[in-house]
């Protein structure tokens, strides 16, 4: 966990060549129409943003809380954001999902803004642990991709409780100028050649990709406990090349940059950006044998000190000119069409924005019924 004043950090993530990682991404419906999301909340103890009135709330002041990914709350933006509001945005930065959950269950009322992936969502809905959002308050995601507004993840009931963040691929990084040929399938992290030189995330996604690497693509979530042995074994005999599992994409950075690691799995984006903002030569590629996609929302828990602040906070994000700054800073994929024809010809083609079937046809993480035993098999495998 990470704690900054984001309008007061220094060094911006560096504008970067994204990696075209498009190619080899599993195809699914995903997170749509599964039986395995979570049934929704009722509407007992359901809290609503704020009022409906038209227009994002005005009468704002104070600190946003934010318990975010990093580079969701950069400087690019929030620096103008708060000069125009003067609301501050104080960012806890997470290393997983599972993190976020807990630190929320801990303290509900510390935060005004979380930003779970669609795994997790409807683990805080069902909860009533965040609120509805009505996007006449927030007009700037009204162009976000239909897509992301009726997922499940966040559409429960015809009731919104996400606005998108971003989306993007669990992608193979490595460093180019010491490994050639790039690698080309997961398998490429056992080798012997890179003993003591590998580093994954701890982190559920680590099951879900070794799901892909052993074949079983088609119930990725719903894993059997044979299938979850064998992703134990699988990752236990990777142990010898393990340097260390990352938890925040800051960490696996660091160890690229100190040259503690060559090759390893990344959630993409941040990493790549900061490193070739350094003038390294890091690479993503996704293996051959596909791999999971993830799309993150905008949550304002339920007992949200500052919840107009938040709201406020949303819109400015999805301004246009500032979709265009989060796509230089991150390189994530952006959800709203606003900014479409803003970014560079090349992030658009590696991002395939004006081909919604390409994007409507990823894997997006899901609601995962036995989480706590995928978690429990994580938990051995890095014990082990």
């Amino acid at each position: 966990m990470t704690e900054i004043n984001s309008n007061e950090a220094e060094g911006r993530l560096v504008s970067t060549r994204r990696t075209a990682l498009k190619h080899g991404a599993v195809g699914a419906a995903g997170i749509f129409g599964g039986s395995s999301l979570l049934a929704a909340c009722g509407s007992d103890g359901e809290t609503t943003s704020t009022s409906s009135a038209a227009g994002p709330p005005t009468n704002i002041s104070g600190t946003i809380n934010a318990l975010c990914w990093e580079g969701y709350t950069d400087p690019a933006w929030t620096k103008s954001f708060t000069k125009e509001t003067g609301v501050k945005v104080k960012s806890t930065f997470i290393g997983s999902n599972d993190e976020l959950v807990a630190k929320l269950r801990g303290a509900p009322d510390q935060y005004d803004l979380v930003t779970p992936s669609s795994d997790t969502t409807n683990i805080l809905i069902d909860a009533n642990q965040v609120r509805t959002i009505d996007l006449n308050q927030v007009p700037n995601a009204k162009t976000t991709m239909k897509f992301f507004q009726t997922a499940p993840a966040v559409n429960v009931d015809g009731k919104l409780y996400g606005v998108p963040v971003a989306w993007g691929f669990i992608p193979l990084i490595y460093d180019a100028d010491k490994i050639k040929p790039a690698p080309t399938s997961w398998n490429d992290l056992w080798s012997s050649d890179y003993k003591d030189k590998v580093s994954v995330w701890q982190d559920i996604a680590l099951i879900y990709t070794t799901a892909i690497q052993l074949g079983y693509k088609d119930n990725i979530y719903t894993l059997t406990d044979t299938q979850l042995e064998a992703i134990k074994k699988k990752l236990i005999e990777q142990k010898p090349n393990i340097r260390k599992y990352w938890t925040t994409a800051g960490e696996l950075a660091n160890l690229f940059a100190n040259n503690e690691v060559t090759i390893g799995m990344s959630f993409g984006g941040v990493t790549v950006a900061q490193l070739q903002g350094e003038g390294r030569n890091v690479q993503e590629v996704i293996p051959t044998e596909g791999a999971t996609s993830w799309f993150d929302n905008w949550m304002i828990p339920a007992k949200s000190k500052n919840p107009d602040a938040a709201l406020a906070y949303i819109n400015y994000f999805h301004k246009a000119e500032n979709q265009k700054e989060f796509a230089k800073v991150t390189g994530y994929g952006i959800t709203n069409e606003n900014a479409f024809d803003l970014v560079t010809s090349e992030y658009s083609k590696v991002y395939e924005l004006d081909n919604t079937d390409f994007i409507t046809s990823l894997d997006y993480w899901k609601a995962v019924p036995r989480r706590q035993k995928y978690l429990d098999v994580l938990n051995a495998v890095v014990a082990a």
